[in-house]
């Protein structure tokens, strides 16, 4: 309702300023409209969700068969972009899938994030079902998407899943025996090219200072830094379904940030004639549809949590605290997997109530 409300009074509204003038796939009205036709069907989705989950496992064992099948796919592209192969493309794919190292990195997806979370999502529903092998498998398929967020939470919710596991005597001896490799193996990590270039310099090189390495840590800061003035300056109901873009010149301070600019640098960050993103829910979700719309999608994603802990089901209970920290670098929303996943606790939770009725 409230990206409707958001939608209906950004039709008319006139800014104090040019918005930025960008190919539209129709026109600014009818792309907003779009863009809200996708919410009401991924709410849709979500709701037709609940009601096959109720019934049953089937609909997520499909699910698996589907990861899967991505998953191979996934190793594929991945493998054969690694040794210059020529590999098969599937319809609607881009012609230059995106890569990194060359290697192509986003499998079925147009990104390496959502890939990634797909899987690691995937991976949790075949947990929940018995099915280790498979979700060992889509576990590990995670790598292949480069994804830096998904890794980083596939690890901490092995830690959790398996916090008793780990804690047995056996296994602690062993692991205190293979700790020393592990170290051995981190510092020869550390000393290479790849670590210093894609996580140390990424990491603690300083925003004022642009490098290849830090390219993308300066771009997430302003695409974020601009989505939240946006948001401030449009409090109650945000520019718009699908406008972030549009407000992009008006916020846009990678002069007072970068130091050392180049004439690429001032042409990338101004992104003539490309629609921007902030590559952030939380902050797409804050500057299209205002505090509002950010308070109300909070307390849905926690609402959500309190019944998948009710449920006392870690495995599913970790994929949300996955997806949650995955969408601080998550390019949208309106992917259908999150909203039949963010299903899932609520469609349990259904099974669980009817079960315990029969019983009574």
């Amino acid at each position: 309702m409230l990206a409707t409300i958001s939608f209906i009074i950004n039709i008319p509204w006139v800014y104090n300023y040019p918005i930025k003038n960008i190919p539209y796939r129709i026109a600014r009205v009818p792309d907003s409209l779009l863009r809200l036709i996708y919410i009401y069907l991924n709410v849709g989705a979500f709701f037709l969700a609940i009601f096959f989950l109720s019934r049953g496992n089937r609909a997520l064992n499909f699910w698996i068969k589907g990861a899967v099948i991505a998953a191979f796919y996934g190793w594929y592209l991945a493998i054969s972009s690694a040794f210059n192969i020529p590999y098969l493309s599937l319809p609607g794919m881009d012609e230059s899938p995106q890569k990194i190292v060359g290697i192509v990195r986003c499998g079925t997806f147009k990104e390496g994030n959502y890939f990634g979370l797909y899987l690691l999502l995937s991976a949790t529903i075949a947990f929940y079902l018995n099915k280790i092998k498979i979700a060992w498998f889509l576990m590990v398929s995670i790598l292949v998407s480069f994804s830096t967020i998904s890794i980083f939470s596939a690890i901490l919710l092995l830690g959790v899943y398996f916090k008793s596991y780990f804690l047995k005597k056996k296994v602690l001896r062993i692991i205190l025996i293979i700790i020393p490799l592990l170290m051995i193996l981190l510092v020869y990590f550390i000393k290479g090219d790849f670590y210093k270039k894609y996580v140390h310099d990424k990491l603690f090189t300083p925003l004022n200072s642009l490098t290849t390495s830090n390219l993308s840590k300066v771009d997430r800061y302003l695409t974020g830094n601009i989505a939240y003035e946006a948001g401030i300056d449009n409090p109650f109901f945000g520019v718009g379904p699908y406008n972030y873009g549009l407000h992009y010149d008006e916020y846009n301070t990678i002069l007072n940030i970068v130091d050392n600019h180049s004439k690429w640098s001032i042409n990338f960050f101004n992104r003539d004639n490309i629609r921007a993103i902030p590559n952030n829910v939380y902050l797409e979700i804050w500057a299209e549809y205002g505090i509002i719309g950010f308070v109300l999608f909070l307390s849905f994603l926690i609402i959500t949590l309190r019944t998948a802990l009710k449920l006392k089901n870690i495995i599913i209970t970790g994929g949300l605290l996955a997806m949650y920290i995955s969408l601080n670098a998550f390019p949208s929303f309106i992917m259908l997997f999150l909203w039949v996943y963010l299903a899932i606790p609520y469609g349990l939770a259904i099974r669980q109530n009817r079960d315990k009725e029969k019983l009574l």
